[in-house]
């Protein structure tokens, strides 16, 4: 029975190292956007998502527990997908009205 907990031990925290790694990848994908979101033609709808993504994972306040870092994988995969989709739509209307 000890070595079942031992076991489970090992697998939670390399579920937890994983989460915070896939977390951390997200919040750097999203600091890399930071020049394209805060050029002026940047629709505010973009700025908002960019910087509410951001600011959940940093403050403390979560919907789940900190140790379970799903709910902040969630927003900023959430955020990272609509500032990319919406900074490709800006270039492509960018071009269509050259």
């Amino acid at each position: 029975m000890e070595s079942l907990w031992t076991t489970l031990g090992v697998v939670a925290v390399v579920v937890i190292v994983v989460l915070v790694l896939v977390a951390l990848f997200l919040v750097v994908k999203l600091v890399r956007k930071h020049r394209q979101v805060h050029q002026p033609d940047t629709p505010v709808p973009t700025k908002a998502a960019y910087w509410i993504s951001l600011a959940y994972t940093v403050f403390p306040f979560d919907l789940l527990p900190d140790p379970v870092y799903f709910d902040d994988i969630v927003v900023l995969t959430s955020g990272l997908v609509f500032v990319s989709r919406s900074l490709t739509k800006k270039t492509r209307d960018d071009r269509g009205a050259e």
